[in-house]
């Protein structure tokens, strides 16, 4: 007969498993395709729009729409393939475990969000763009515990760029930093380059890689 400790730590392991498959659905295949094309749509369209309306046409704000769009939307429907696939396996739809990555994500997201607010008023939402890199790959990281391998693979890709293009000379890539109430540059191409290149290419790389393990 097992000992009642080693019966528990097999139940461990077993939840932890199971656990990581529910965080690993949440951030799945075909959740990161829509993020990874919403996110080279959104950077094709505002190139095309400043080019159609003339530079200086993108403010702040409106860079932050259509980046929170893509944000919320990619969010929403990763959070209807977690119902659909929960509501097929007769599991709940917000497991313990998934709670738990979300709590250790909230800080670095929080962090992007409150960045991002005071930069509206600024008018350099824009220069955030390394930072919402960087942080969005700490939150990959921080769920490391409870996703599998490949999230914090994913987390690293997103945190080496982030650190890269912070720490970089990017004054030709950005334009040079604004003050207050200071004119944009004339085109942001870099900022919408570099959303692209990691939120669309990494997120459509990391669907091609984990398609085949779909459950």
């Amino acid at each position: 007969m097992i000992p009642r400790s080693e019966a528990e730590d097999h139940l461990r392991v077993i939840r932890s498993l199971m656990e990581k498959a529910t965080i690993y659905r949440a951030l799945s295949a075909p959740a990161a395709l829509v993020g990874g094309v919403l996110s080279i749509t959104a950077s094709i369209f505002l190139m095309w729009y400043e080019r159609h309306d003339g530079p200086n046409n993108i403010t702040s704000m409106l860079f932050t729409i259509v980046w929170g769009a893509v944000f919320f939307l990619t969010a929403g429907i990763s959070l209807i393939l977690i119902r659909r696939d929960a509501q097929r396996r007769g599991e709940p739809f917000i497991s313990i475990g998934f709670r738990s990555a979300t709590r250790a994500a909230l800080p670095a997201l929080a962090f992007a969000a409150v960045q991002t607010l005071a930069a509206i008023f600024r008018e350099s939402v824009y220069y955030l763009v390394p930072w919402w890199i960087a942080f969005y790959g700490i939150a990959l990281l921080a769920m490391g515990h409870f996703a599998p391998r490949s999230i914090s693979i994913l987390g690293w890709f997103f945190l080496v760029a982030g650190a890269v293009s912070v720490g970089g000379k990017l004054d030709h890539f950005l334009g040079s930093q604004p003050h207050f109430g200071s004119e944009l540059p004339q085109f942001i191409d870099g900022p919408c380059l570099l959303m692209g290149f990691t939120f669309g290419l990494f997120h459509l790389v990391y669907a091609a890689c984990t398609w085949s393990r779909r459950t």
